[in-house]
C-alpha cells in the first residue's frame, strides 16, 4: 500500500481478500492487515477449515485483522482489542458499508477488493491462495527459509 509516514507498524500492512464459495458464486471481504501467507494465509489455514466458520467470517464484512476467532468471549473493540479475536470494521468500530463483495467469478468478486495482490479462497473445504493451494504455498515458504 502507500505510505505517508507515521509509525512503521500503520505503513507494512499488507492487504488482502478472503473469498468463500456459495451456491451463487463468490462472497469476499476486505483484510487491512497481515495478508501475506504466513499471516493471513496462515490462521485461515489453522483456524479456518470449517464452512460455517468461514461464512460467519465473511458475514463481518471488512476486517482489520484476523484473528483465529470470528465472535469475541469478552470484551472487544477496535481501540481495544481482545486477544484472538477477528477486529471487524462494522462491528467493532461502528463504521458503515463494509459488507462483503459479491460476484459470479472469483475475478468478479475480488475486483470489488482493495487488495494487495493476496486472495484467498476456500471452496470445497480448502484454502487457494491466487489459485494455489495455501498449504503448499506455506510449506514452499517453509522450505525456502529452512536454506
Amino acid at each position: 500500500g502507500n505510505s505517508f509516514g507515521g509509525a512503521p507498524d500503520e505503513t507494512m500492512s499488507t492487504h488482502s481478500a478472503i473469498l468463500h464459495r456459495t451456491e451463487t458464486g463468490y462472497v469476499g471481504i476486505y483484510c487491512h492487515f497481515d495478508g501475506y501467507p504466513e499471516g493471513v494465509g496462515q490462521k485461515l489455514l489453522d483456524h479456518y477449515q470449517d464452512a460455517d466458520k468461514v461464512a460467519r467470517l465473511i458475514a463481518l464484512g471488512e476486517i482489520s485483522s484476523l484473528g483465529e476467532r470470528v465472535e469475541p468471549i469478552g470484551p472487544h473493540s477496535h481501540q481495544s482489542p481482545e486477544e484472538g479475536t477477528t477486529v471487524a470494521y462494522h462491528r467493532d468500530r461502528g463504521d458503515d458499508r463494509t459488507e462483503p463483495a459479491t460476484g459470479a467469478t472469483v475475478k468478479a468478486c475480488e475486483a470489488h477488493i482493495g487488495h494487495d495482490g493476496y486472495v484467498y479462497v476456500f471452496e470445497n473445504g480448502a484454502w487457494t491462495l491466487n489459485g494455489e493451494p495455501l498449504a503448499q504455498v506455506i510449506a514452499g515458504i517453509a522450505k525456502e527459509g529452512a536454506r
